[in-house]
């Protein structure tokens, strides 16, 4: 599975699309601790994350230290990925783990300008 992340990280899209074409993987299965998303999110890999979620990702599962998907993008200041993931139905108003407001967990301007 090792692979997959790499493919994920690296924004390899043919050979994340080959791994979840030959049903390879399950893409809400955690892979050590965090959903396939997670990684997309967390590197900002937006044409990975709009396959995945094209490909029925769960946009809210929460991985291993209970951090969404769009929040490592937020902490990561992946505007375009925040963006895609509110489009498609990500909460406003979630929290981070401490308790704090997305909109208040933000740095970037224009990520607080999306939470608004």
């Amino acid at each position: 599975m090792s692979g997959l992340v790499w493919s994920i990280k690296n924004g390899d899209i043919e050979q994340v699309k080959e791994a979840v074409e030959s049903k390879k993987v399950d893409l809400n299965a955690p892979i050590d601790g965090r959903s396939p998303i997670h990684y997309a999110a967390d590197y900002g890999q937006l044409e990975v994350l709009k396959y995945l979620l094209s490909k029925g990702a769960d946009l809210n599962v929460l991985d291993k230290h209970g951090i969404s998907a769009i929040l490592a993008a937020i902490w990561e200041g992946h505007t375009d990925c925040v963006k895609l993931m509110l489009e498609k139905g990500a909460s406003k108003s979630g929290k981070t783990p401490d308790g704090t407001s997305y909109i208040d967990a933000a740095e970037k301007a224009d990520i607080k300008a999306l939470l608004r």
